[in-house]
């Protein structure tokens, strides 16, 4: 453990101890020496309280601030396979020529799939329309933003 803290202080350039205590052991581990480490604990206890608790944690607020982290993360890549999903029954029913084998509910995000598509495709029409009617070259740079249905 002592090891990992010179390590810390070496690689981030910081000021670091270590102070290892075991009702076991007679002496305490200590690191750097027992004088460094001293000035390092007298440093830290003259911060004004703001700045020695600004970034500290413990080890159940870490877990919380990972855990939303990551749950934020799972709701994305949802989202995401669920808009995949989506373009893939759009694909299917489009393959078959008829969305004849889809259920209510895949036939319904099938659609909202395809409003959506539409909504995109009249949305860069408008922005084209505009950019024609403000001096702009029409056709020019049309592959650039347009979003992919598929």
């Amino acid at each position: 453990m002592l090891k990992k803290v010179q390590e810390i202080s070496v690689l981030c350039g910081v000021d670091a101890c270590g102070i290892i205590y075991s009702p076991e052991e007679a002496v305490s581990q200590v690191w750097p020496q027992t004088h460094d480490a001293g000035r390092i604990l007298t440093e830290f206890s003259n911060l004004p309280e703001l700045e020695r608790t600004r970034k500290m944690t413990n080890h159940l607020a870490f877990l919380q601030v990972r855990c939303a982290t990551l749950r934020e993360k799972v709701v994305k890549k949802e989202n995401d396979n669920t808009k995949l999903e989506a373009r893939a029954l759009l694909c299917e029913g489009f393959g078959r020529s008829d969305f004849a084998e889809l259920s209510p509910n895949e036939l319904q995000v099938t659609a909202n799939t395809l409003d959506n598509l539409i909504s995109n495709v009249f949305g860069r029409m408008m922005t084209l329309s505009e950019q024609a009617q403000n001096g702009g070259v029409v056709g020019a740079g049309m592959e650039r933003g347009v979003t992919k249905p598929f």
